[in-house]
């Protein structure tokens, strides 16, 4: 913490409006009363979150939720991006289709790029772009702004609200799942948990062990929608339209 400016003279100048010595301790922090957040699904195997994360995907959030394996992954995400792309041209004004091919954003996490080649879903018709951080923050955002499918890799899906937790990091910007049309999240089965208890539990994990937190945590549960206006939903507001969960069964 010494790397805070001016941080022993804030701290100092609030002990001295409170009237007492600054304290260098750490305070105990009291065990809670009632825990039973942390027993909703407790007993539910990968399997049975799994189910419960898609169910409530198709019922409630409007999106997709899709199983596959490892070496199918490919093929899923080709037919996938597909889909989006042929619901482009479908609602053109014109019934013509555009002469410009479609375009995909692919995070580059590690993890993701092990488990597909994005060249493989590159054709004349589809553009497949990786993000690059050696561009600049400014390519990068304008090849988003022109994607219909950004492709991101989730750090864990929480199966009670139906939501996608992503790490903010170099490798996959913000922008990945945010400006482009769809969503795709690729989340292996393994990072399933019953709801966000865990995906906190995991972040304060991290803490209490000196890592580094993310800068920013996004939990997103579908495309964006908002009820605020006579709670009537309306999807695409502010963000994606479509939404699609790609759940990798073996891994």
């Amino acid at each position: 913490m010494s790397d805070i400016i001016n941080r022993d003279r804030f701290l100092d100048n609030i002990a001295a409006k409170l009237g007492r010595p600054r304290q260098t301790t750490p305070v105990e922090r009291p065990a809670l009363r009632y825990t039973c957040h942390h027993d909703v699904m407790a007993g539910k195997s990968r399997d049975e979150l799994k189910q419960i994360l898609i169910d409530y995907t198709h019922k409630a959030l409007g999106a997709h939720a899709l199983v596959t394996t490892q070496a199918g992954l490919t093929e899923t995400l080709r037919q996938v991006c597909a889909g989006y792309c042929l619901d482009e041209t479908a609602a053109s004004p014109t019934n013509n289709p555009s002469t410009a091919p479609s375009e995909t954003l692919v995070s580059a996490d590690p993890r993701l790029l092990e488990l597909f080649d994005p060249e493989q879903l590159d054709t004349e018709e589809h553009v497949v772009h990786v993000w690059n951080t050696q561009l600049g923050y400014g390519p990068n955002i304008e090849i988003a702004e022109r994607a219909k499918v950004g492709i991101v890799y989730a750090e864990q899906a929480l199966a009670e609200s139906g939501t996608m937790v992503l790490y903010s990091q170099p490798a996959q910007g913000r922008a990945i799942s945010l400006l482009p049309e769809a969503s795709v999240f690729v989340v292996p089965k393994s990072a399933l948990v019953a709801r966000l208890t865990q995906a906190t539990a995991e972040l304060h994990k991290k803490a209490q062990q000196g890592e580094r937190l993310p800068s920013c945590v996004n939990f997103i549960s579908g495309p964006s929608s908002t009820a605020d206006i006579e709670l009537i939903k309306v999807v695409g507001v502010h963000g994606p339209v479509y939404a699609t969960y790609v759940i990798i069964d073996d891994l």
